[in-house]
């Protein structure tokens, strides 16, 4: 799901980078700026041996700054992940299913 939304947003910014991807409160982040953000922090975390995954975290906390500054890990992980639905709205469900075993 997480390269989806990844490739969804540098495909977006690279078609439409002035249009607004994401509001949250007072802030809001365009296609463009998500885009350079993950680009700019793909970079630090392949050099410190972290998933490119984490890069989209990363640009979400600088891009809406209010994010960062929630001290409840439990409201802001909340957030985070709506504010990943949104991003990935449109795509199609990727996700595995759960089931039993035994």
């Amino acid at each position: 799901m997480m390269t989806e939304l990844r490739n969804d947003v540098m495909r977006r910014a690279e078609a439409t980078p002035w249009m607004t991807a994401v509001r949250l409160g007072g802030e809001s982040a365009t296609y463009g700026e998500l885009a350079e953000s993950v680009s700019s922090y793909e970079t630090v975390m392949s050099r410190n041996g972290m998933s490119s995954e984490a890069a989209i975290y990363a640009a979400l906390l600088h891009s809406l700054p209010s994010l960062a500054k929630v001290s409840d890990p439990a409201k802001q992980g909340a957030m985070i992940d709506q504010v990943l639905a949104w991003l990935g709205r449109n795509l199609p469900f990727s996700g595995g299913s759960l089931r039993a075993v035994g």
